[in-house]
């Protein structure tokens, strides 16, 4: 089965109910399911192209029906999305986008948040929620409506980063906490992140208006 360069990959948390995300899933991305989350997706009418994790959550049926789709991983070092991302780099694919992330249980929803930023990967990652969107990036311009909601993460307490368009602008701020950049809004129709360190993973959250 070939997998297209451009993935979505489905965790196992709330089922994704935003129109952007419903949209996605009637696209041609290819839809990787982290496990368990192939029996929401079966139950909602989207069939995954392949199901990847320890495969202790899909239920028998799926198992039988996505037999030849199922790649199983017993690893119990990463969690399912681990998985499917380090499978996603491994196979030359250039853009994933995260659905399913929040909801379900809390330490897994952070653990995930963890994961993507401490880990480099070759390919660029966005998370869309059911109250807003991550970026995953290092510089970059972004699309914004007045007053919307902004947050931005770093765990390299040694970069500096530096904003254009926000409330409270960022001037070279090293971040010392990891809640030192949130809480904060757009000024108008986008804003700009500025990293003076490359391969740093900076996180970018906007709320849905």
């Amino acid at each position: 089965m070939k997998i297209t360069e451009e993935v979505l990959i489905l965790a196992n948390g709330n089922f994704p109910k935003t129109q952007k995300a419903l949209r996605l899933l009637k696209s041609n991305y290819s839809l990787i399911c982290c496990d368990g989350a192939a029996n929401k997706c079966y139950s909602a009418g989207y069939e995954p192209d392949l199901i990847i994790g320890d495969i202790d959550s899909l239920d028998n049926e799926l198992k039988e029906k996505f037999n030849d789709r199922i790649i199983e991983l017993k690893n119990q070092n990463s969690n399912d999305l681990s998985k499917a991302l380090n499978w996603a780099n491994e196979n030359d694919v250039r853009s994933v986008i995260i659905l399913g992330i929040d909801g379900g249980d809390d330490d897994h929803y952070l653990g995930n948040i963890f994961l993507i930023l401490e880990n480099s990967y070759d390919f660029k990652i966005k998370i869309i929620t059911n109250n807003g969107e991550f970026d995953l990036i290092n510089s970059g311009t972004f699309s914004s409506n007045l007053n919307q909601k902004i947050s931005i993460f770093c765990i390299d307490k040694n970069a500096k980063i530096s904003s254009q368009g926000l409330k409270y602008e960022l001037n070279n701020y090293s971040f010392s906490n990891l809640y030192g950049g949130t809480l904060n809004e757009s000024l108008g129709d986008s804003f700009t992140i500025n990293c003076d360190k490359k391969n740093v993973n900076i996180l970018v959250y906007r709320k849905k208006i």
